[in-house]
């Protein structure tokens, strides 16, 4: 992996994917970075950059595909806007956590997308995944980039204690909740056998027919437990809300509230809060 300091000070560089390669691009760079496409793939962009830069909005990263033989997309990234903790309150205390090679794992992420977007996987059809499911094979693909470089697997459960405290602190980050899906592939692999995937498609072949997929009412009781739980300290205590979604949520949430709150609170709070399950 190429060091952070090094991708965030060069204004553009070509990044390797599974098929082809994607132009990275320091926003406070863009009009030099653009000319280094070709010109059937310039024109697939805004002609002017500033359009970019709208659509990118407060983001710290913005992808966007081409319909290009060799290039794969264009990813935007400004790093002053990438988050290097994230915070939640509960239990009466702010916990934060700080991320460790923010700017690679956000680079990833977002390589993730165009690796789905141009995947040959028969279960990825780009124009059949739904946005949510867009979200969390990114996240695959980022914690499988990691495992295949050799990277430890704390960063793997950095990701997954991000998107957790990302939802806990507002309900609208539960389009990017992909904790029920990496929950799945990390009891399924070891951090070897994982890495062990030549490629991402192989990976996908093999995983996705077992996964347990989750539709968006479902996603929808999961963020109003989220919300009755993280949202409104105020409110009073009330078990048997969405008493069918606790026992799941429990398991989605244990390894996050442990590694924030140390072991023996983590299971004391889950037990007040009914989420340990049978």
């Amino acid at each position: 992996m190429i060091p952070e300091t090094l991708l965030i000070a060069s204004a553009w560089f070509w990044a390797p994917m599974p098929t082809g390669q994607a132009l990275v691009c320091q926003t406070s760079h863009i009009h030099d970075c653009l000319t280094q496409l070709p010109s059937e793939a310039r024109a697939q962009l805004p002609s002017n950059p500033e359009a970019l830069m709208t659509q990118m909005g407060r983001r710290g990263a913005m992808v966007k595909p081409l319909a290009d033989p060799e290039i794969t997309g264009l990813v935007l990234m400004f790093d002053e806007r990438i988050p290097k903790a994230y915070s939640a309150l509960w239990n009466g205390q702010v916990y934060a956590l700080p991320i460790e090679q923010a700017y690679e794992m956000t680079l990833l992420h977002e390589l993730g997308h165009l690796a789905v977007s141009r995947s040959r996987s028969p279960y990825l059809q780009a124009d059949e995944l739904t946005p949510y499911q867009h979200e969390w094979l990114a996240d695959f693909y980022l914690l499988w980039s990691l495992a295949r470089e050799g990277q430890g697997e704390s960063l793997a459960w950095q990701q997954y204690h991000r998107r957790n405290l990302e939802v806990f602190e507002s309900v609208t980050a539960i389009s990017h909740w992909s904790t029920p899906m990496l929950s799945q592939l990390l009891e399924r692999y070891s951090w070897q056998t994982l890495g062990a995937f030549e490629d991402f498609d192989s990976l996908i072949d093999v995983v996705y027919p077992d996964l347990v997929q989750y539709d968006q009412e479902t996603l929808d009781e999961f963020a109003s437990l989220i919300h009755w739980l993280f949202g409104a300290a105020t409110q009073a205590k009330l078990p048997q809300y969405m008493f069918w979604r606790r026992s799941e949520m429990g398991r989605f949430i244990r390894p996050t509230v442990r590694h924030m709150m140390g072991e023996l609170a983590a299971e004391q709070w889950l037990t007040e809060q009914a989420m340990q399950g049978d």
